[in-house]
C-alpha cells in the first residue's frame, strides 16, 4: 500500500488517527507572532494536536485533556538529550498510516512544520515511531521539540516548512509496516522528580505535515 498523501480533501482518507479533536486538516494556520503557515502543494496540510483548544492557564481543555493520549509510560519516553537533560511525557496526539512499504535503499520523506505555543521547561514535541509487521518497533526518529527552538533557533517560535529524510527505517532490508507520528507535551528536566506537579499536560506544541513521500 502507498502512503496516502493528499491532504486535499478534508478527511484524512487512508490515516488512522488519535482523535478528530485534536488531528485534523487545515487550509492554512496561525503560529505565533503573525506567522502564516499555507500548503506548499495540495489544498490543505493536516495538523497533529491542537494549541488552540487551552483554557487561560494553558493547560487543555476538559474536552481536549479527555481527547489527548497519555504519553507518560511509554517505553520509548523519556527521550534523552545531548545534554544529558530528558524529556518526559505527558498526554499528546498521533496520526498513523499502516501498511507502509519502502523498500531497501529508499527513504521516507515528509515537509513539516514545528510550532511551539509554550517555553521551558514544558518541552512539546514530535517525533517518528516505525512499527514493522512482525518485528519489534524501531528507536523513534526524534523529529523536534520546544528545546530545539529555544537553544538551537534562538527563542524561534516555530520553524519553517522542512524536509525530513528518514532512511534508517530501510537501510539494510525493506520495511513493510505502520508509521505514526506522535506529538506530546512533555517536561524537559535532569530527573523526574524534577517535574512540578501538574504541568506535565500544559499548552501543547503542534506538528503540521503538509506533504509524505517515498524517495
Amino acid at each position: 500500500m502507498s502512503i496516502p498523501t493528499n491532504f486535499s480533501e478534508e478527511s484524512l482518507a487512508g490515516f488512522k488517527f488519535s482523535s478528530n479533536k485534536l488531528v485534523g486538516t487545515e487550509r492554512q494556520y496561525s503560529g505565533l507572532r503573525g506567522k502564516l503557515f499555507v500548503p506548499c502543494e495540495g489544498g490543505r496540510f493536516v495538523r497533529i494536536d491542537d494549541p488552540r483548544a487551552v483554557d487561560s492557564d494553558g493547560l487543555r481543555t476538559p474536552e481536549a485533556h479527555a481527547a489527548a493520549k497519555d504519553l507518560t509510560d511509554v517505553a520509548w519516553l523519556p527521550h534523552l538529550h545531548s545534554d544529558d537533560t530528558l524529556t518526559y511525557g505527558g498526554k499528546g496526539a498521533w496520526l498513523e498510516c499502516q501498511s507502509v512499504g519502502v523498500p531497501k535503499g529508499k527513504a521516507l520523506w515528509f515537509r513539516f512544520a514545528f510550532l511551539r505555543f509554550g517555553s521551558l521547561p514544558t518541552n512539546a514535541f514530535a517525533t517518528l515511531l516505525a512499527f514493522p509487521d512482525g518485528a519489534d518497533p524501531l528507536p523513534p526518529v526524534w523529529i523536534f521539540d520546544v528545546k530545539q527552538l529555544e537553544e538551537d533557533q534562538f527563542g524561534a517560535n516555530q520553524t519553517e516548512w522542512t524536509e525530513c529524510v528518514v532512511s534508517d527505517i530501510s537501510a539494510s532490508a525493506d520495511f513493510l509496516g505502520t508509521i505514526r507520528w506522535v506529538v506530546g507535551t512533555g517536561h524537559n528536566v535532569a530527573d523526574k522528580q524534577a517535574i512540578p506537579d501538574g504541568t506535565r499536560f500544559a499548552r501543547p506544541g503542534c506538528l503540521l505535515i503538509d506533504a509524505i513521500g517515498i524517495s
